[in-house]
């Protein structure tokens, strides 16, 4: 299976059905179109019908997604339906809806959002409802057009030509969509651009279809006009017979008139005043809200003025610590409240922005705390947790258990006296811990504790998410994050961040496009958001502002939260230009910052081609890529639970393990510090679940032996090794491979398997001791691997290799690793000399365990180390 494909990962595929329908369907029943039967005393189902038209003519494709709704607002009974007959006027469903399960009283309306496939697109971006209630049972929909017409008539009228969207892509270029046709060459004179702002019309110099080709009609053209507008101004665009529409200025912001350098976006106290500076091009007025507390009404406003490439700026005079403030902007006549994208402090569940005196929240000694960075990347051992996740249990000992504070406890011990903890990584002895996400996230409330999510649903970038303080309101999280990452670097650990900058949890409703409408998500010339993330959105990185929002909130955790590393979700959508200034950004600061991410997409992107950051895009940018090759390769794909990999049963698979073990350098890399291995991640199952699915049969014995083995496999390859936290006590969650809000009974560290696990625990950090004491393990570049590194004759089925001639500076001369995944013993000829054996069967290390010449046998399912002076 291709990497693409590979990258419709699970938790992908949740976030689309999320991003549109978490708040109406949270609890509704995941159906696939099938009705189910009736219980008795239930509501009748709810009979609709749908009919749809689209000027392509084409709907086999395309379905609905429904739900009935209850005064609550709570959506029930969610479904896919398929459109089932056509008339002249396009297709039809003639539908009954299950209503709803009765937890409160039915509105008798009916929700649905019209998609193409299974999320693919969808036609309008909006959730749309039918009033049966009302008696609009039967409604016509117009593709592209938001409206619920509830008669024909109307229907047929909204259906004529018309402009279905228009950007405007330069200072004189406008792109249309029309909903028809027109055929070339088309007369200037026939195309009206109007200023409704002035009321005056704008030039229009020529028309032209968008690719070029006059020869044949064309729905998507090019106008260009005779004057540049002001984007502050609302425009109109109609041609002859055709039906009018606003111009929204999109790709025209990229211009550098538009192009804010500045380090003052957002706002910034002082006892006397505070400052505040909006990049917010289109808008004709801007306002600041400010509230003295965080739920009160307003108590003043302040106006903003124009103050150059594209910002607003201006201040508030007094001490405003600790106040709130919104933005009121007016963008093409519409009035919007948003939160500031650049806030670093906000409200619980961050309705509104807060002001703070970001030097008040640094811990004591904080000025004294310094990056934990290793001299090179392929020194790191990373070990990912959930902050939650890693602390909740009771029995972890830890008092601030769930929370940030949770990694500040030194000394807790678990079930049988077992550490535990930040202890327990202590005793495993890995350099560094990534956090997923622990920004402002939008899925749960962080009032409540009861509540549970992943977190890869971003809503304020730039704060720490609340529910993981002892108190989500105030200053406590910002914090209580820096109390964590100054205590893991007091333990000699680094902090990496996982970040989801490729897309966000809402679109018309977000932050962003309140405040600069069409601006900061990729759209094709519909008007569609474009999908490469899988969640119904996608960033677009690779506009200058968009760019320079991402760069400038990762410098910030660098620099304000002393985090030394970051995971990209998604990093391929962010694209090569953004990624290779962030890296260069980044290492300004800190050489030694970690910078690693997935190196595919969640579904077809609008980035060209060359600029998705896949595999082998990543060369000489100084970052990493998930080599999912390798993982794939050890146990199998993860999409497959059956499928075993070379740890786990399948044969096969040698060539795709020394690709792994060389630091892929053949493969898909310019140097081992570019290749993360690794074998699971929180994404899919674990990796003693998947080793449970993919061999029933195996006694729990051998199936240790499988684990063992494929974390030697990672831990004894060149690159970047990674682990899923939990791994060294063999973690399940019961087979869960989707657990984002499955909560803490399947996804929380129950520390009383590291006491029934000791054995693997100590293997695991032994395993991490030996690559961590021997730099052999360790080699920085390709050169180094090539001449350091040989594979050697073994039986079928196995892979052998030596780091020859103190590789690396390593203090042992020649190291051999013998990799015998087989349930039979196998015998290796080994190379002239004696050689010292430090692992076999279970044991791993650096005390010899026994002395080997002319061949050893190496036990099933197993990982064999010797080395000789």
């Amino acid at each position: 299976m291709s990497s693409l494909i590979e990258g419709l990962k699970a938790k992908k595929v949740w976030k689309a059905n999320v991003v549109v329908l978490l708040v109406l369907l949270l609890n509704a029943a995941q159906l696939t179109g099938a009705i189910p039967a009736r219980a008795a005393g239930t509501p009748p189902n709810v009979s609709v019908k749908v009919h749809y038209s689209r000027p392509d003519g084409i709907y086999d494709t395309w379905n609905m997604w429904m739900w009935t709704v209850d005064t609550a607002g709570t959506g029930h009974n969610g479904a896919s339906y398929n459109f089932n007959s056509q008339d002249s006027y396009g297709a039809v469903a003639d539908l009954s809806i299950p209503a709803d399960t009765g937890q409160t009283v039915p509105t008798g309306q009916v929700g649905f959002i019209v998609r193409k496939g299974d999320w693919e697109a969808k036609d309008i971006d909006t959730n749309r409802f039918i009033n049966v209630a009302a008696g609009q049972n039967e409604v016509w929909l117009v593709s592209g057009d938001a409206n619920v017409y509830t008669s024909l008539n109307d229907a047929l009228e909204a259906k004529k030509p018309r402009v279905s969207n228009a950007f405007l892509e330069a200072p004189k270029t406008v792109v249309a969509r029309l909903s028809t046709p027109i055929t070339f060459p088309y007369a200037a004179s026939d195309v009206t651009v109007t200023d409704t702002t002035t009321s005056k019309s704008i030039p229009v110099s020529s028309v032209a279809p968008q690719d070029g080709n006059t020869s044949k009609p064309s729905d998507l053209v090019t106008i260009t006009l005779g004057v540049a507008p002001d984007v502050t101004h609302k425009l109109e665009l109609a041609l002859k017979d055709i039906k009018a529409n606003v111009i929204t200025p999109r790709n025209v912001l990229n211009d550098v008139a538009y192009t804010y350098k500045g380090t003052d976006l957002g706002n910034h106290f002082t006892p006397f005043f505070t400052t505040f500076r909006l990049w917010a091009p289109t808008a004709s007025d801007v306002h600041v809200q400010l509230f003295n507390s965080e739920s009160g009404a307003m108590t003043k406003s302040i106006a903003l003025h124009k103050a150059g490439k594209g910002t607003w700026a201006g201040l508030a005079f007094g001490n405003l610590k600790n106040w709130y403030y919104l933005y009121q902007v007016t963008v093409l006549g519409d009035t919007q409240t948003a939160v500031d994208p650049y806030a670093t402090a906000i409200a619980v569940n961050g309705t509104r922005t807060m002001i703070v005196d970001l030097d008040d929240t640094n811990p004591t000694g904080w000025r004294g705390d310094h990056h934990q960075t290793q001299v090179h990347p392929e020194d790191a051992v990373i070990y990912e947790v959930h902050t939650r996740d890693f602390t909740i249990n009771p029995n972890s000992g830890v008092k601030n258990n769930g929370k940030f504070l949770g990694f500040t406890e030194k000394n807790t011990k678990g079930p049988d006296g077992v550490s535990t903890g930040v202890s327990s990584l202590k005793d495993l002895g890995v350099t560094d811990v990534q956090i997923m996400p622990a920004y402002g996230f939008a899925s749960i409330d962080e009032n409540r504790s009861d509540q549970y999510n992943w977190g890869y649903d971003p809503r304020n970038y730039n704060t720490p998410e609340g529910a993981y303080a002892t108190n989500p309101h105030g200053t406590t999280r910002i914090t209580e994050f820096k109390q964590m990452v100054q205590s893991l670097h007091k333990q000699g650990i680094g902090v990496v961040m996982d970040v989801v900058y490729n897309h966000t949890f809402s679109t018309k409703i977000s932050d962003f496009d309140k405040i600069v409408p069409g601006y900061y998500y990729r759209t094709d010339f519909s008007g569609a958001y474009t999908n490469g993330s899988g969640t119904g959105n996608e960033i677009a990185a690779e506009r200058p502002m968009v760019q320079k929002f991402i760069r400038d909130s990762v410098k910030y955790w660098v620099n304000e939260y002393h985090v030394d590393g970051f995971r990209f979700d998604l990093m391929a959508l962010l694209g090569v230009d953004t990624m290779t200034k962030i890296s260069q950004d980044l290492h300004k600061i800190d050489p030694g910052i970690l910078i690693h991410g997935e190196p595919w997409t969640g579904g077809t992107s609008s980035l060209p081609a060359d600029q998705l950051l896949t595999k082998g895009k990543q060369k000489g940018l100084k970052l990493a890529v998930f080599n999912d090759n390798l993982r794939n390769g050890l146990d199998g794909n993860v999409f497959d639970h059956s499928a075993q990999g070379f740890a786990t049963g399948a044969t096969g698979l040698t060539d795709v393990i020394k690709k792994g073990v060389e630091g892929s350098i053949n493969d898909f890399t310019a140097s081992p510090e570019e290749t993360i291995n690794y074998i699971t991640s929180h994404d899919n199952m674990t990796l003693w679940d998947k080793i449970a699915a993919s061999n029933p049969n195996d006694s729990v014995a051998d199936r240790i032996k499988m684990d063992e083995l494929a974390q030697a496999v990672v831990m004894t390859s060149q690159g970047v090794p990674f682990m899923q936290g939990g791994e060294e006590m063999l973690r399940s969650k019961g087979g869960n491979d989707n657990s984002y809000q499955a909560g803490d009974a399947v996804n929380q560290f129950d520390w009383s398997l590291k006491a029934q696990h000791k054995d693997v625990f100590s293997y695991y950090a032994n395993l991490i001791k030996l690559r961590t004491s021997h730099s052999a393990f360790r080699m920085t570049s390709a050169d180094q691997i090539k001449q350091h590194l040989a594979f050697l004759d073994s039986p079928a089925n196995t892979v052998a290799f030596m780091l020859k001639d103190h590789a690396n500076h390593d203090a042992w001369k020649n190291i051999i690793v013998v990799y015998n995944p087989n349930k039979t013993a196998t015998q290796v000829a080994l190379p002239n000399g004696n050689w010292k054996m430090v692992a076999t069967e279970n044991q791993i290390g650096q005390k010899v365990l026994g002395q080997v010449t002319g061949s050893a046998t190496v036990a099933p399912i197993s990982t064999m180390v010797l080395y000789q002076n």
